[in-house]
């Protein structure tokens, strides 16, 4: 029999996002029967172990970016540019090592811009090639799509996960603003929640009024959600909380509310996947991982940007504009306004998104099967 395919998967750990979107990624390599090798550390390794708990998994650690609680992140972000450059240059370096050892014939990385290798097959994943900058460094945006570009262009392949229709997309300018490099495809939407089988005979699942998840960096996030805990006070929405691999609030801060919350820390797909389709309305960052989840099940919802955060406040604003969510600030966040103003606005639908006839895998097997001829 012939050997399977070795591929090494490596999302970045800035929040869970990148691993999240990995997921899929890996099924369709399993179901093609390729031996699956996972790197990843923190929440990232976290989230993947729970998901794949049979897959060799390596520990890469990656540069733990922090953010201010502050409304600009700029300045925080800009220190550490050169600790970044570092990592990238540190992560490049244990690849050697990782590869010596383990011998993918692939590599896949998502949004790590240093895990290329000149003599392997090596896939970068990102949807963001020229990044949204904040108002007043806008002018450096075309200098960075070519920085980012010089790392890019040394991967055999460069992966978006979005649509390639330019007027109808959900990247806007982070994807579809310049000319696309030689080594760049758009491989269509990625959800953890594309094919879930269902379960037969399970319990139908719990409805809430409100779904709120939490997720992003620290600190940013335990500010939100103080937010809604005060403006949850003393409502009557039967409500979910989703916290995303960190713990739950104490109980000191859940008794002093009437309104019925339940919390959870991890969710399967499955029930996760449920809970988000029988939601009345869904709250949440509008992290693009979170967003394709989103279009995956054709559900609209209140996107709250990071504050400071420039690709997120972009993608609210351009599927806003473009009719699919409502976005709202964290400063200014109001719940019931908000919810108002939800109802009252009829959405677009996001089926146009839905993966359907997923091809990148075969692509990739077939770019291997080449070098490995021109190899011989």
């Amino acid at each position: 029999m012939k050997e399977p395919v070795k591929i090494l998967v490596c999302p970045l750990n800035w929040g869970i996002g990148h691993a999240s979107r990995m997921i899929p990624v890996i099924h369709q390599l399993l179901h093609a029967r390729a031996e699956v090798i996972l790197a990843a550390c923190g929440k990232s390794a976290e989230l993947l172990k729970t998901e794949f708990p049979d897959q060799t998994f390596i520990d890469l650690p990656s540069f733990p970016v922090r953010y201010s609680r502050k409304r600009s992140q700029i300045f925080i972000l800009a220190l550490q540019i050169p600790l970044i450059l570092v990592s990238i240059i540190k992560e490049h370096m244990r690849l050697k090592k990782i590869t010596a050892v383990y011998s993918p014939d692939v590599i896949i990385s998502d949004n790590r811009y240093g895990l290329f290798h000149k003599k392997i097959i090596s896939v970068f994943v990102t949807h963001q090639v020229s990044p949204a900058l904040p108002a007043g460094l806008t002018w450096m945006e075309p200098f960075v799509f070519h920085f980012l570009g010089f790392f890019i262009k040394r991967f055999d392949r460069c992966w978006i996960p979005d649509v390639r229709d330019p007027s109808m997309n959900l990247t806007g300018r982070l994807s579809h603003r310049y000319t696309p490099f030689r080594n760049m495809a758009y491989m269509g939407i990625l959800s953890r929640f594309s094919n879930l089988q269902v379960t037969a005979g399970k319990k139908a699942p719990e409805k809430y009024d409100i779904l709120i998840i939490l997720s992003g960096p620290e600190p940013q996030r335990s500010l939100l959600g103080e937010i809604m805990m005060r403006q949850l006070k003393g409502t009557d929405y039967k409500t979910a909380v989703i916290c995303g691999l960190h713990q739950p609030p104490s109980q000191q801060k859940i008794n002093p509310l009437k309104s019925p919350i339940t919390f959870y820390y991890h969710l399967p797909a499955t029930t996760f996947k449920d809970i988000l389709l029988n939601a009345g309305i869904i709250i949440c960052r509008s992290g693009y991982s979170t967003v394709m989840d989103l279009a995956e099940l054709d559900r609209p919802a209140i996107l709250i940007p990071t504050p400071g955060q420039s690709e997120q406040e972009y993608l609210a604003r351009h599927l806003s504009f473009m009719g699919f969510f409502y976005t709202t600030e964290q400063k200014n966040f109001n719940l019931q306004a908000s919810i108002r103003q939800f109802r009252a606005t009829k959405f677009r639908s996001l089926h146009h998104f839905r993966t359907q006839g997923k091809t990148y895998v075969q692509d990739l097997m077939r770019l291997y099967e080449h070098k490995k001829e021109n190899d011989q």
